[in-house]
């Protein structure tokens, strides 16, 4: 008795208006509770995809492609590194060095921390926050002719609202910077421990940029100088000729510049926050497949009823030579169909409230916010697969052991269990 006569069954057991209407509602409840639990997973991936993707795509464009630091310590001398071989590896189309340190900013009697990026004139090559869109107001400009200028992130611009996000740039007064010395000291002066200069305020970075929203950004001479580390650098940042692979520059890099050098992308550069969100997502996957377990079992009410209302038929179909695993698959198929009606109207009713939001961006992020209005929905097709597949294997086990309960091995028809 193989072939599909007990897929044949397991669909007429199901469908049989003969069947009690108890167990037909027990068996629509469960596909219910498991499409329902499905559908949340299908949403929630997704809008952590979103937010992955979000991320990503900022990071895309306030971050190099490639950053090369020092094996060891925070800085290098500049001519430590091997220039001719960084510029003459294949997929290298710019390059940029910068001199990057924590300082304190102060205007009109407000202070905050800042991070300190000293940055040359090919930095907009590589990383293009001169772009129209990268900015909230003012220009890209950390140098004119002799003068310094500093491009501040908008995290640090809102710090010092009361008059430093006016447009009118004309009353900004200059940015105080201050620093500790790594000179020696008088211990009778101990204030000369700190280090000051201002400058002038040019440009303020938009929310596209909130990566760098503690930043403020000035030319790499004036930062040398200032931060006592002329001819010293914190990082260079390499740009990849569009079309190459960024791993193959990366590993081209470190085989060239040697151990004294540590190569990354800016995936791995950022690498503790992206696993930090695909922790989060599949914390959220595990917690929800829990969620379906528990409403899976519902399918053990509908299979004991089912077998206690077909035990006729059972010693029907021993009676004509049926053997214990065709009698027992024929049940197994049956929970398996109720898992996977649940499946489907779950995936369908998540990838159709997915695409809604994709599509007219019905939820709204709760606040304000110049990056992004609507939660951010990405659907993906690895996502779909892996949750259809973890709930039918799911299925598939408690219906498994359900059988083996109430049929088990070489029992006969009268003496299955109920």
């Amino acid at each position: 008795m193989k072939g599909g006569l007990d897929i044949l069954f397991a669909r007429r057991y199901l469908r049989s208006r003969k069947s009690l209407s108890v167990i037909n509602t027990t068996a629509a409840v469960s596909s219910v509770a498991i499409g329902v639990a499905v559908a949340a997973m299908v949403i929630l991936l997704s809008v952590y995809n979103g937010f992955d993707n979000l991320l990503r795509s900022l990071t895309n464009t306030t971050e190099a492609d490639i950053i090369v630091t020092p094996a060891r310590g925070k800085s290098f001398a500049s001519e430590a590194l091997d220039w001719k071989a960084l510029e003459q590896t294949p997929g290298v189309a710019h390059h940029s060095a910068y001199i990057e340190e924590s300082v304190m900013v102060e205007y009109h009697g407000r202070q905050a921390f800042a991070t300190l990026r000293g940055v040359d004139e090919n930095y907009t090559d590589v990383v293009g926050l001169d772009e129209p869109e990268m900015l909230f107001y003012g220009s890209w400009q950390v140098a004119l002719g002799e003068l310094r200028r500093v491009v501040v992130g908008r995290d640090i611009d809102q710090i010092f609202a009361d008059g430093f996000s006016v447009r009118n740039t004309a009353v900004h007064g200059p940015l105080k910077i201050l620093s500790l010395r790594k000179e020696s000291i008088s211990p009778l002066l101990p204030i000369s421990a700190i280090k000051s200069d201002s400058l002038r305020h040019s440009g303020t970075l938009s929310e596209r940029a909130n990566t760098l929203g503690s930043h403020i950004f000035t030319s790499l001479d004036w930062a040398q100088e200032f931060l006592s580390s002329k001819g010293r650098l914190s990082a260079v940042a390499v740009a990849v000729t569009p079309g190459e692979r960024i791993e193959r520059v990366v590993e081209q890099l470190e085989e060239r510049l040697g151990e004294e050098f540590r190569v990354q992308s800016r995936y791995q550069a950022n690498e503790a926050l992206y696993k930090a969100t695909k922790f989060e997502k599949w914390s959220i996957f595990f917690i929800l497949l829990l969620v379906t377990i528990i409403a899976g079992a519902t399918i053990i009410g509908s299979l004991v009823m089912l077998i206690t209302e077909k035990r006729n038929d059972i010693a029907t179909l021993y009676s004509i030579g049926a053997r214990r695993g065709f009698v027992a698959r024929i049940f197994t198929l049956s929970g398996v169909l109720i898992g996977a009606r649940g499946v489907v109207g779950g995936i369908v009713l998540g990838v159709g409230v997915c695409l809604v939001q994709i599509l007219f961006g019905v939820i709204k992020m709760p606040g304000s916010t110049f990056l992004i209005e609507e939660y951010p929905v990405e659907l993906r097709v690895g996502d779909l697969v892996g949750i259809a597949l973890s709930v039918l294997a799911v299925t598939w086990i408690i219906t498994n052991f359900t059988i083996s309960r109430m049929i088990p091995r070489g029992d006969k028809p009268n003496e299955t269990r109920i």
